[in-house]
């Protein structure tokens, strides 16, 4: 049996690694790192499909005078294509594992992609993780400084107004493709998992899985504390998953801009 594929997407750092991860626990579900699949393989493998069916076209009419026997690439060829390149990508060449029944590919920009997913693995579920924007710019920040450049510390430089100009451009785009395409997604409010997850795990067997499955490994094992002492010592100060208060405050205009301009999608919750 062909796995079912699970694609996770939500804004950067609203929780869709936690919930990746909640996903892994469940046997028979594989989650592996963020592939980014639709958006930079996707994409490039729909431009060679088109190159090649228009050169197709000419060849057959020119050379074969009109009696060419390949024939274009369909959409049903295209998922078939699909089918064998993800699982080889997904599992690094190996042969899918014979207890393999979901396959989970976390990468947030996937919500950006909804119409591509439901176009080319009809089958797949598609879980958006929904937290609040004035915990996920926070987040966004001190990933950003740790990782990237110190100066986002600071409210007046270019880097971060850069960056604060962009999240309150792409916020409202976010809620928006949410609410258009409520019916093909299921919304899961990334507070109330982490809050309760045994609750979550639950839901998931029944309204996301279908099935009862049983734990690989025990639910304790998905708490940032568990995570971080799992790492060499050496990596966990600069992990992206981190305990305790956010090292970032908020400059009042920054308070003030996200309370007006990012807002919740009007919608009912999955969980």
């Amino acid at each position: 049996m062909t796995p079912r594929k699970i694609f996770i997407g939500g804004y950067t750092k609203s929780g869709t690694t936690f919930i990746g991860r909640a996903l892994g626990l469940f046997k028979g579900v594989y989650a592996r790192g963020e592939m980014d699949y639709l958006r930079l393989f996707n994409k490039g493998l729909s431009d060679i499909i088109v190159s090649y069916n228009q050169n197709l076209e000419i060849v057959n009419h020119e050379v074969y005078d009109g009696r060419g026997e390949l024939l274009p690439v369909t959409v049903g060829r295209m998922r078939a294509l699909h089918e064998k390149i993800f699982p080889a990508l997904f599992f690094n060449g190996e042969d899918v594992p014979d207890d393999c029944r979901f396959m989970v590919e976390k990468s947030p920009r996937n919500i950006f992609n909804v119409q591509s997913i439901d176009l080319i693995f009809p089958q797949a579920a598609i879980i958006v993780v929904y937290r609040k924007a004035q915990a996920v710019y926070p987040s966004l920040l001190r990933h950003m400084a740790d990782h990237r450049d110190v100066k986002f510390h600071d409210p007046a430089s270019d880097a971060r107004q850069d960056l604060f100009k962009k999240f309150l451009d792409v916020w409202p785009q976010y809620i928006e493709l949410i609410e258009t395409h409520r019916e093909k997604l299921t919304v899961v409010r990334y507070q109330k998992a982490s809050d309760d997850v045994q609750a979550f795990l639950e839901y998931a067997e029944r309204d996301i899985l279908g099935e009862s499955p049983g734990l690989r490994a025990p639910v304790e094992t998905l708490s940032k504390d568990h995570y971080l002492r799992s790492l060499p010592e050496a990596r966990r100060a600069k992990s992206l998953v981190q305990v305790g208060p956010s090292k970032m405050t908020l400059s009042d205009e920054e308070r003030d801009a996200i309370a007006r301009v990012c807002r919740a999608p009007d919608i009912d919750y999955d969980f």
